[in-house]
């Protein structure tokens, strides 16, 4: 039976329909968890600088493509699992069987969609998530640089290493300003100030620009040695601890970026492991999910199940050893016994031949 017959696409929709609910249902819950994962470390830094849930609701979209590297897949193969136990489950694939059809031609819908995927992975892996990862990370920086320095007009408050005061404040400027900065129990930095204006710079990091001051510096060892700077116009920025993880690393990086750096490292007479590791897991793990998906059916075929926690059970042991073998082949290849690309390409290889001994 061709895969182009009218009786094939009949039974290519009613699987469809079985797949499609379990996947979009799956894929939204996972979204949620991954995204509340990645971000707990910040939003609560975010609601006490201010944020409001304007803010937090752009976050979660903002950084919704970045869970798809692990979202799509396990979504995927959950689905597939699930969907065709159910039909081995109630009977309907053994009708299928019986009416002299393979049930193994189910495998022709899973493959086709699984290449889909795969293909879209590809992009995924290499462009969208790292982008949108990083693009998150832009965003909790500006949110936080907005709030950052939002204190009481007439009140003392520490941001960072530093004590501020503003007598009065109206939309970005402050009047009477003075500002401290301590080193252990004293004030190693005195600032005073008529008044200043807000910035922040690209980085989101936030800042005050002063105008006619004096700064006092102090010597901690000998409070009696003092350095005195009138000016006109001083500007800094402050090193608030909410941005001590909010840093760029390399799986925020383009796959082409990652391919500059190592030709770079190399070119230079490094070692570029991590980097290539980085670099070809994004490939793999995007072909995975065609491996993973064809193994799956034919497991969702033997099990037989009409309950759907038996498949999701299933479908979960799967996933789990799948990416235990990713982390176990990982690690071998950081010890130096394999070479990157071929510690990442081993799970997909084992998922393959286990598909083709199950048929």
């Amino acid at each position: 039976m061709s895969v182009f017959d009218p009786a094939m696409r009949i039974f290519s929709r009613y699987i469809f329909k079985e797949f499609l609910p379990v996947f979009v249902t799956s894929f939204f819950i996972l979204i949620g968890i991954f995204i509340v994962n990645e971000a707990m470390g910040f939003i609560a830094s975010l609601i006490v600088k201010g944020a409001g849930p304007g803010d937090i609701a752009k976050i979660f979209w903002v950084g919704i493509p970045s869970s798809f590297i692990f979202v799509i897949p396990v979504s995927f193969v959950l689905s597939w699992v699930v969907a065709i136990s159910r039909l081995a489950g109630d009977s309907e694939i053994l009708a299928l069987q019986s009416s002299g059809v393979n049930p193994r031609i189910i495998l022709k819908s899973v493959f086709i969609s699984g290449v889909f995927f795969s293909i879209f992975m590809l992009y995924s892996n290499s462009t969208l998530s790292p982008k949108s990862s990083r693009e998150m990370t832009v965003l909790v920086r500006e949110i936080l640089s907005r709030n950052i320095l939002r204190f009481q007009e007439g009140a003392f408050s520490k941001i960072g290493d530093y004590i501020f005061y503003a007598g009065k404040i109206s939309s970005k400027t402050m009047k009477d300003i003075r500002i401290y900065r301590r080193d252990g129990n004293f004030p190693s930095v005195a600032v005073t100030a008529r008044s200043g204006t807000f910035q922040t710079k690209d980085n989101g990091s936030a800042g005050l620009t002063l105008e006619r001051g004096r700064m006092i510096l102090k010597d901690s060892k000998d409070l009696s040695l003092l350095t005195t700077i009138d000016f006109d116009q001083y500007s800094f920025f402050i090193n608030s601890p909410e941005f001590a993880d909010l840093g760029k690393n390399i799986s925020q990086l383009e796959s082409f970026q990652l391919r500059e750096r190592i030709n770079d490292m190399k070119k230079s007479g490094h070692r570029a492991d991590n980097l290539e590791m980085e670099y070809y897991m994004r490939d793999a793990l995007a072909w995975g999910t065609l491996f993973l998906a064809l193994m799956g059916a034919l497991l969702g075929i033997k099990l037989k199940s009409p309950k759907k926690a038996s498949g999701i059970g299933a479908a979960v042991l799967l996933i789990t050893v799948y990416y235990l073998g990713v982390s176990i082949c990982t690690h071998m290849a950081e010890g130096g016994w394999l070479a990157p690309i071929v510690a990442v390409w081993i799970p997909n290889i084992l998922c393959g031949m286990g598909a083709l001994l199950a048929l």
